[in-house]
Protein backbone atom coordinates (compact mmCIF):
# COMPACT_ATOMS: atom_id res chain seq x y z
CA UNK A 1 0.00 0.00 0.00
CA UNK A 2 2.69 2.63 1.33
CA UNK A 3 4.29 1.73 -2.06
CA UNK A 4 0.87 2.52 -4.49
CA UNK A 5 1.09 5.63 -2.77
CA UNK A 6 4.74 6.49 -2.93
CA UNK A 7 4.52 6.14 -6.70
CA UNK A 8 1.07 7.83 -7.42
CA UNK A 9 0.98 10.46 -4.73
CA UNK A 10 1.33 13.95 -7.52
CA UNK A 11 -1.77 12.03 -9.07
CA UNK A 12 -3.73 11.63 -6.31
CA UNK A 13 -3.13 14.99 -5.19
CA UNK A 14 -3.87 16.24 -8.31
CA UNK A 15 -7.15 14.66 -8.35
CA UNK A 16 -8.01 16.12 -4.91
CA UNK A 17 -6.98 19.82 -6.62
CA UNK A 18 -9.57 18.75 -9.88
CA UNK A 19 -12.22 17.58 -7.24
CA UNK A 20 -11.79 21.26 -5.31
CA UNK A 21 -11.78 22.97 -8.52
CA UNK A 22 -15.36 21.80 -9.85
CA UNK A 23 -16.73 22.11 -6.67
CA UNK A 24 -15.73 25.49 -6.56
CA UNK A 25 -16.95 26.16 -10.03
CA UNK A 26 -20.09 24.34 -9.12
CA UNK A 27 -21.05 26.80 -6.48
CA UNK A 28 -19.96 29.55 -8.65
CA UNK A 29 -22.06 28.37 -11.02
CA UNK A 30 -25.16 28.30 -8.76
CA UNK A 31 -24.69 31.53 -6.56
CA UNK A 32 -24.50 33.39 -10.24
CA UNK A 33 -27.58 31.89 -11.06
CA UNK A 34 -31.44 32.56 -10.00
CA UNK A 35 -32.09 29.04 -8.27
CA UNK A 36 -33.36 29.22 -4.91
CA UNK A 37 -30.24 27.84 -2.32
CA UNK A 38 -31.47 24.39 -1.32
CA UNK A 39 -30.68 25.26 2.45
CA UNK A 40 -32.84 28.07 2.13
CA UNK A 41 -36.50 26.36 1.76
CA UNK A 42 -39.53 27.99 2.91
CA UNK A 43 -40.25 25.96 5.92
CA UNK A 44 -43.60 27.63 7.39
CA UNK A 45 -45.36 31.06 7.76
CA UNK A 46 -43.62 32.89 10.67
CA UNK A 47 -46.15 33.70 13.66
CA UNK A 48 -47.42 36.56 13.40
CA UNK A 49 -47.73 38.98 16.30
CA UNK A 50 -48.22 42.51 18.49
CA UNK A 51 -45.55 43.84 20.93
CA UNK A 52 -44.11 46.76 22.17
CA UNK A 53 -40.65 48.43 21.45
CA UNK A 54 -38.92 50.21 24.03
CA UNK A 55 -40.68 53.09 23.59
CA UNK A 56 -43.48 51.53 24.77
CA UNK A 57 -45.05 52.00 20.82
CA UNK A 58 -47.08 48.56 19.51
CA UNK A 59 -45.17 46.53 16.72
CA UNK A 60 -46.97 44.35 14.97
CA UNK A 61 -44.64 41.48 12.91
CA UNK A 62 -46.80 42.96 10.07
CA UNK A 63 -44.78 46.09 10.15
CA UNK A 64 -41.82 44.43 9.08
CA UNK A 65 -42.76 42.60 6.33
CA UNK A 66 -40.61 43.43 3.02
CA UNK A 67 -37.64 43.29 4.95
CA UNK A 68 -35.20 39.73 5.75
CA UNK A 69 -35.82 39.75 9.50
CA UNK A 70 -33.78 37.46 12.31
CA UNK A 71 -35.67 36.80 15.31
CA UNK A 72 -34.14 35.99 18.65
CA UNK A 73 -35.89 35.03 21.93
CA UNK A 74 -33.56 36.25 24.71
CA UNK A 75 -33.34 37.93 28.41
CA UNK A 76 -31.32 40.12 29.98
CA UNK A 77 -30.38 38.01 32.64
CA UNK A 78 -29.58 35.16 31.08
CA UNK A 79 -26.81 34.00 32.62
CA UNK A 80 -24.84 31.90 29.97
CA UNK A 81 -25.62 32.08 26.00
CA UNK A 82 -28.08 35.81 25.57
CA UNK A 83 -24.93 37.44 25.77
CA UNK A 84 -22.56 35.82 23.54
CA UNK A 85 -25.33 35.36 20.85
CA UNK A 86 -26.15 39.16 20.82
CA UNK A 87 -22.56 39.88 20.27
CA UNK A 88 -22.90 37.72 17.16
CA UNK A 89 -25.67 39.52 16.25
CA UNK A 90 -24.04 43.30 16.57
CA UNK A 91 -21.25 41.88 14.32
CA UNK A 92 -24.29 41.19 11.78
CA UNK A 93 -25.80 44.39 12.14
CA UNK A 94 -22.35 45.94 11.34
CA UNK A 95 -21.68 43.56 8.23
CA UNK A 96 -25.18 44.51 7.02
CA UNK A 97 -24.37 48.21 6.98
CA UNK A 98 -21.46 48.16 4.67
CA UNK A 99 -23.84 45.93 2.80
CA UNK A 100 -26.49 49.16 3.01
CA UNK A 101 -28.92 46.49 3.56
CA UNK A 102 -29.66 47.21 7.86
CA UNK A 103 -32.62 49.03 8.66
CA UNK A 104 -34.01 48.96 4.62
CA UNK A 105 -34.06 45.36 3.90
CA UNK A 106 -33.06 43.48 7.00
CA UNK A 107 -33.70 43.77 10.64
CA UNK A 108 -32.97 42.49 13.87
CA UNK A 109 -36.15 41.62 16.01
CA UNK A 110 -34.98 40.86 19.64
CA UNK A 111 -38.11 39.61 21.74
CA UNK A 112 -37.40 39.22 25.79
CA UNK A 113 -38.97 36.18 27.45
CA UNK A 114 -38.69 37.75 30.62
CA UNK A 115 -40.64 41.00 30.25
CA UNK A 116 -41.19 41.47 33.63
CA UNK A 117 -37.85 41.94 34.69
CA UNK A 118 -36.29 42.99 31.14
CA UNK A 119 -37.81 46.20 31.39
CA UNK A 120 -37.15 49.03 28.66
CA UNK A 121 -34.51 51.14 30.93
CA UNK A 122 -32.96 47.70 31.29
CA UNK A 123 -32.87 46.35 28.26
CA UNK A 124 -31.32 49.60 26.83
CA UNK A 125 -28.74 49.16 29.66
CA UNK A 126 -28.41 45.52 28.11
CA UNK A 127 -27.77 47.20 24.60
CA UNK A 128 -25.14 49.27 26.08
CA UNK A 129 -22.89 46.61 27.01
CA UNK A 130 -21.71 45.91 23.87
CA UNK A 131 -18.81 48.07 21.66
CA UNK A 132 -20.98 48.15 18.63
CA UNK A 133 -24.27 49.08 20.60
CA UNK A 134 -27.87 47.49 18.82
CA UNK A 135 -28.92 50.13 16.16
CA UNK A 136 -32.64 51.39 16.84
CA UNK A 137 -32.82 52.77 13.00
CA UNK A 138 -33.02 48.16 12.24
CA UNK A 139 -32.76 46.55 15.35
CA UNK A 140 -35.86 46.37 17.99
CA UNK A 141 -35.99 44.88 21.21
CA UNK A 142 -39.38 43.78 21.57
CA UNK A 143 -41.51 43.08 25.30
CA UNK A 144 -45.22 41.87 25.85
CA UNK A 145 -47.21 39.53 28.01
CA UNK A 146 -45.05 37.04 29.39
CA UNK A 147 -47.64 34.00 29.01
CA UNK A 148 -47.79 35.48 25.52
CA UNK A 149 -44.35 35.87 24.20
CA UNK A 150 -43.74 32.01 25.86
CA UNK A 151 -46.66 30.95 23.26
CA UNK A 152 -45.05 33.05 20.31
CA UNK A 153 -41.74 31.10 20.79
CA UNK A 154 -43.08 28.17 20.90
CA UNK A 155 -45.03 28.63 17.43
CA UNK A 156 -41.50 29.59 16.38
CA UNK A 157 -40.18 26.26 17.48
CA UNK A 158 -38.49 27.61 20.31
CA UNK A 159 -38.41 26.03 23.48
CA UNK A 160 -38.92 28.40 26.88
CA UNK A 161 -39.13 27.04 30.46
CA UNK A 162 -39.43 28.60 33.35
CA UNK A 163 -37.14 27.76 36.56
CA UNK A 164 -37.78 27.83 40.47
CA UNK A 165 -34.81 30.41 40.73
CA UNK A 166 -36.57 33.35 38.17
CA UNK A 167 -34.15 32.43 35.03
CA UNK A 168 -35.16 30.33 31.95
CA UNK A 169 -33.91 27.87 30.08
CA UNK A 170 -34.55 28.46 26.47
CA UNK A 171 -33.41 27.25 22.80
CA UNK A 172 -30.77 29.58 21.58
CA UNK A 173 -31.39 29.72 17.82
CA UNK A 174 -31.87 32.32 15.80
CA UNK A 175 -34.66 32.47 13.21
CA UNK A 176 -34.25 33.73 9.80
CA UNK A 177 -37.82 35.30 8.22
CA UNK A 178 -37.57 36.18 4.40
CA UNK A 179 -39.76 39.54 3.07
CA UNK A 180 -43.06 37.67 2.94
CA UNK A 181 -43.07 36.45 6.54
CA UNK A 182 -41.74 32.61 5.72
CA UNK A 183 -39.49 30.80 8.31
CA UNK A 184 -36.32 29.92 6.21
CA UNK A 185 -33.57 28.99 8.26
CA UNK A 186 -33.00 28.17 12.41
CA UNK A 187 -29.08 29.35 12.53
CA UNK A 188 -27.92 27.24 15.84
CA UNK A 189 -26.15 29.92 17.89
CA UNK A 190 -24.41 27.29 19.97
CA UNK A 191 -22.87 25.91 17.16
CA UNK A 192 -19.02 27.41 17.52
CA UNK A 193 -18.87 27.07 13.95
CA UNK A 194 -21.31 29.89 13.29
CA UNK A 195 -20.23 33.42 12.36
CA UNK A 196 -21.79 36.66 11.15
CA UNK A 197 -20.55 36.02 7.26
CA UNK A 198 -22.88 32.87 7.49
CA UNK A 199 -25.42 34.20 8.44
CA UNK A 200 -25.06 37.86 6.52
CA UNK A 201 -25.25 35.66 3.34
CA UNK A 202 -28.10 34.06 3.67
CA UNK A 203 -29.64 37.45 4.53
CA UNK A 204 -28.21 38.74 1.36
CA UNK A 205 -29.58 35.80 -0.50
CA UNK A 206 -33.07 36.78 0.56
CA UNK A 207 -32.97 40.07 0.11
CA UNK A 208 -32.71 39.82 -3.56
CA UNK A 209 -35.58 37.43 -3.73
CA UNK A 210 -34.37 34.04 -3.87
Amino acid sequence: MGTFFEKNWFKLALGVVLIAMIASFGYKLWANSNEPDPRLKAMKQAPAFQLQDLDGKSVASQDTDGKVRLVYFFYSFCPDVCMPTTFLLTQVQEALKKKDLFGTKAEILSISVDPNRDTPAVLKEFGNKFESKPDPSGWMFLRGEEAKIHKLAEDYGIMVIKEKDGNFSHSNAILLVDPKGKIRNYYDAGNPQLDADHIVKDVVTLSKGK
